[in-house]
């Protein structure tokens, strides 16, 4: 029977545990990253959905108060109530349009912190240098 000999190739590269410690520590500062950049997103969303809100609220408090003060013989709106009814119409599609960008921000920053949240756990539990214990990541001595 012929012998294998099993090679090793040369340039293999052995990480030692400070490099290893230092490699997750990166990961764990780019999912906190990721972590902050997600908020801040979920801020913006929040922030402009109340914005969006407020100015619905105004457009529908406004055509009230406009119907309730109009004559019954008078049909056609007065044309200062059509300038500011415009406005704020034009107001709440601008807010519409940077609602439907920040969401989209969101989301991708929600994938980012995701994809950056498992690619710290599995290199910390792929190490052996980290565990995970009562839902916190602890350090091997």
């Amino acid at each position: 029977m012929a012998k294998t000999k099993v090679t090793v190739p040369k340039n293999t590269h052995v990480e030692s545990k400070a490099d290893i410690k230092k490699k997750i520590q990166m990961l764990g500062d780019e999912y906190i990253t990721a972590m902050k950049a997600h908020q801040k997103a979920s801020e913006d969303v929040k922030t402009l959905q109340q914005q969006k809100e407020a100015m619905e609220k105004r457009i529908q408090r406004m055509t009230a108060l406009h119907q309730m003060h109009q004559k019954p013989k008078i049909q056609k709106p007065k044309p200062a109530f059509q300038k500011k009814n415009q406005e704020k119409e034009e107001a709440l599609k601008r807010i519409q349009k940077q609602l439907k960008k920040v969401l989209k921000v969101e989301e991708s920053a929600k994938y980012e912190m995701e994809e950056a949240e498992a690619s710290w756990k599995f290199e910390a539990m792929c190490s052996g240098e980290a565990y995970q214990e009562d839902g916190q990541w602890k350090w091997r001595e």
